[in-house]
């Protein structure tokens, strides 16, 4: 068993006990030092970390690998930062009009120009986009949303866009009104209030 008698004591004669404290002092200072750099490094990390993660949520670099097709182009892409939703939703419309248009007769038909003029349906294809980027794009991607996705909702869609959203003629010619009368969209009444608050 060891006791104290046992721990060497080196037999320096120089030792200076107030010395040693001064070097210890200067130890723990350049020891707080480097902690305090790497703390700053580790914040800068985590801030780095959670951009990237931010921008792989919508960021069609990173499409599942079972999107066949180019994703349509978003405001919520770095490269369209500044655009509303209103955006993502009318790039979805045409990705939609190029992809699932079925045989004639059937009910997977086009949407239509007058798309903006239907609150119904731009409610509708608002949820329609963002349940399908949610289900194709980012991180949390995955196959069985996606199948939902072409099993239920667009197949429910679809059905309602030919019965219960647009008159007839808006599918096949120009629009004819129906329905709910035209109402503004968000996004352009606060960019209009925006414009206007900015000009008076």
């Amino acid at each position: 068993m060891n006791t104290d008698d046992d721990i060497p004591i080196p037999d320096d004669e120089d030792d200076d006990p107030q010395r040693s404290a001064a070097e210890i002092a200067a130890m723990v200072e350049r020891l707080w030092s480097a902690a305090q750099s790497h703390e700053a490094r580790l914040g800068h990390l985590h801030e780095r970390l959670a951009k990237l993660e931010a921008e792989d949520e919508s960021n069609p670099q990173h499409a599942a690998r079972w999107l066949t097709f180019p994703a349509p182009p978003a405001a919520e892409d770095p490269e369209h930062e500044g655009e509303s939703p209103l955006f993502t939703i009318a790039c979805f419309v045409q990705y939609y009009n190029e992809v699932y248009v079925g045989r004639p007769g059937s009910r997977a038909v086009a949407i239509p120009d007058c798309w903006l003029n239907h609150p119904g349906l731009l409610a509708e294809i608002a949820t329609l986009t963002y349940t399908w980027r949610a289900a194709h794009l980012g991180r949390h991607a995955n196959v069985r949303d996606a199948q939902y996705w072409h099993d239920r909702w667009r197949p429910a869609f679809a059905e309602r866009l030919a019965t219960e959203w647009t008159h007839p003629h808006c599918l096949t010619a120009t629009h004819k009104p129906v329905g709910a009368g035209d109402l503004k969209d968000r996004y352009t009444v606060e960019a209009t209030a925006s414009a206007q608050s900015s000009a008076g």
